[in-house]
């Protein structure tokens, strides 16, 4: 017969493990990304500095989780390893670090939005809390963690809508970098990271059921409020979704009020 401990392992994992340094690793990634931060030219403004950082972050967090895949086999319906935390002394383990990189780089976006009002973004805030007490409940809790992790791939879109940012002054490459932005925001938020959750949210019941065997109410609630954070930033997804269509749309009609013109133009020449 399993003891507590190991019954509760089996939805919970043993991932983050207990001599994980987690405060002491989100201080010196939010100490680092400010380094960069200040180590910057002077002469790129605050805002474009921040945009550079963001890429340096999102590099860094999805290049973690393609070599979490390369490394080995995934399971995403085993309960511990999507909506537990993983198991330690696996590579597993690799996620804890990854999620305090980035907690402390979240940390650190935040104070410069605050500090900054170029920088400022409401709904970027939104979505900085949301991810940051998603993933600190989860270090801690280990609940969902192993799935934050997973979700950090979407960071893929960020990098190629920061760089359209940062060449907005160079049409044909911030109209490339543009493309690439709506094709990963795509493939890495409304397809790979619905997937994610959707295979989280499927553990749920099964989640739910085990804690319940045990009486581990803390977990259940716990767990609950992780799926409302899920839904959150779906729903944030969601409403970037409409934007980008509004902005493909107000440009689809500016072109074609652009080609009227020009079309227009040439009738009146050949007059």
């Amino acid at each position: 017969m399993l003891s507590d401990e190991d019954a509760r392992a089996q939805y919970l994992g043993t991932n983050p493990s207990s001599n994980v340094p987690i405060l002491s690793l989100i201080f010196f990634s939010f100490i680092v990304h400010n380094l960069i931060f200040y180590f910057l030219p002077s002469s790129i403004t605050p805002f474009i500095k921040s945009y550079i950082v963001s890429i340096v972050h999102a590099c860094v967090s999805v290049l973690a989780v393609c070599i979490f895949y390369v490394r080995g086999s995934v399971n995403l319906t085993q309960v511990n390893r999507i909506l537990g935390g993983g198991i330690k002394d696996t590579k597993d383990e690799s996620m804890t670090y990854s999620i305090c990189y980035s907690s402390g780089y979240f940390i650190y976006d935040l104070i410069l939005m605050i500090r900054f009002k170029s920088i400022r973004n409401p709904s970027a805030i939104i979505h900085h809390i949301v991810i940051l007490v998603a993933g600190l409940a989860g270090l801690y809790t280990h609940i969902a963690h192993a799935s934050h992790f997973l979700m950090l791939a979407e960071e893929l879109s960020t990098i190629s809508l920061n760089l359209k940012t940062i060449y907005h002054q160079q049409p044909r490459i911030h109209d490339l970098f543009g493309l690439l932005f709506v094709v990963t925001f795509i493939l890495s938020r409304l397809i790979y990271g619905t997937i994610i959750c959707l295979y989280t949210f499927r553990a749920v019941p099964k989640f739910i059921r085990m804690a319940s065997d045990l009486g581990d109410i803390t977990s259940i609630v716990l767990v609950i409020a992780q799926v409302f954070l899920y839904i959150f930033t779906r729903l944030l997804n969601l409403y970037w979704t409409i934007l980008i269509v509004r902005k493909l749309m107000s440009v689809s009609r500016h072109n074609k009020s652009l080609l009227q013109t020009s079309s227009v133009k040439v009738n009146k020449k050949v007059d």
